[in-house]
């Protein structure tokens, strides 16, 4: 046989080879179980899940997820449970009222330990009222007496936040200190630059981006673990349908082993080698910003995502104190970690 022969030969049996792999790598994809998450706003927050996704963790498990945001909490979780998505990552509001309502919904895994949320002041304002980034929160949220204040909607936790600090110090909400809802970053981050509210709470990177650009400074410390009552606290859930979670098992099993190996790269890779991931979700902020923000997040999120039960009495005293709930709600009745393999 020629040298020419053998070459096309060599080449012929190469390009059956890359075909079969290529087959072999399509019905791989094919074969991965579509599923669809909510979240109610692209923050840093939700950064776990992201990673999960990016990473080609969830890939690994067999799935291939879509991540939708809904723009604020409420709409996420109404997506649940009318079953247009198999999970929600969001805040424990529902987890809570939906048990008071009759109609349980369902933890599987806590994917933030703290209130991820800080509240970022309109320079001017602060200025005039003493308000400086080492003042007491009390003090601060005092100094809010007669101003218009925001979180994402009414009812979202960032406005829940608003008002258990109005409570907390003594203020009477929508009389003392008006509490709105003002939509997402996108929303909030101009609102407060131009005094159209005197502060915002939110996720990040909007409070440290606000920060930076020297009209706003950012005056909780909550993702620090400066305030007691929001530290070690269900803040994040990863919600199911309980009677989803009962049909399928092992999909709760591989979503959250996905999310279960996000959480051990973000604790185990420095920031600055994560920064692609960041780049590919928060674009427009410098790396620089995405580092300081992943920083400050990380020790928000839990290292195995088991759930507990002061996390969740936590959670539950809050909503009780905002007034959400009106009943005492056993932790182990929303929440387990059946599905979270050690």
């Amino acid at each position: 046989m020629t040298s020419r022969k053998m070459f096309r030969m060599s080449s012929w049996v190469a390009g059956i080879a890359a075909s079969m792999l290529c087959l072999a790598s399509y019905a791989k994809d094919a074969n991965r179980i579509p599923i669809r998450i909510t979240i109610p706003v692209p923050v840093i927050n939700f950064y776990p899940l992201y990673v999960a996704a990016d990473k080609g963790f969830f890939s690994e498990e067999g799935y291939e997820v879509e991540i939708i945001s809904t723009s604020g909490d409420g709409p996420d979780i109404d997506a649940l449970i009318s079953g247009s998505v198999q999970f929600t990552v969001s805040t424990p509001n529902r987890l809570f009222t939906s048990y008071e309502q009759g109609k349980p919904l369902l933890a599987a895994m806590n994917l933030g330990n703290r209130v991820a949320l800080e509240c970022f002041v309109n320079k001017e304002i602060a200025d005039k009222r003493g308000i400086g980034k080492d003042t007491p929160i009390e003090k601060t949220v005092l100094a809010m007496k007669g101003e218009t204040v925001a979180g994402t909607r009414p009812g979202a936790f960032t406005y829940l936040l608003l008002l258990s600090y109005a409570k907390r110090f003594g203020l009477e909400p929508q009389k003392d200190i008006k509490i709105i809802g003002i939509g997402g970053p996108g929303a909030m981050l101009p609102a407060v630059e131009n005094n159209r509210i005197a502060m915002g709470c939110i996720g990040s990177p909007t409070p440290e981006l606000a920060d930076s650009r020297g009209k706003a400074l950012v005056v909780t410390k909550n993702m620090s673990g400066d305030d007691p009552e929001f530290d070690n606290f269900l803040y994040e859930v990863l919600y199911v349908m309980p009677e989803y979670a009962k049909a399928h098992p092992d999909t709760v099993k591989g979503v959250v082993q996905a999310l279960r190996k996000a959480l051990a790269y973000i604790h185990a890779t420095p920031s600055k080698e994560q920064l692609p991931l960041l780049r590919a979700r928060f674009s427009g902020l410098s790396d620089e910003l995405l580092v300081a923000a992943l920083d400050a997040n990380r020790p928000t999120y839990p290292t195995t995502g088991v759930i507990t039960q002061e996390a969740v009495e936590k959670a539950e005293k809050f909503l009780f104190d905002t007034g959400v709930i009106n009943t005492k709600i056993p932790w182990n009745a929303v929440s387990t970690n059946a599905y979270n393999s050690q």
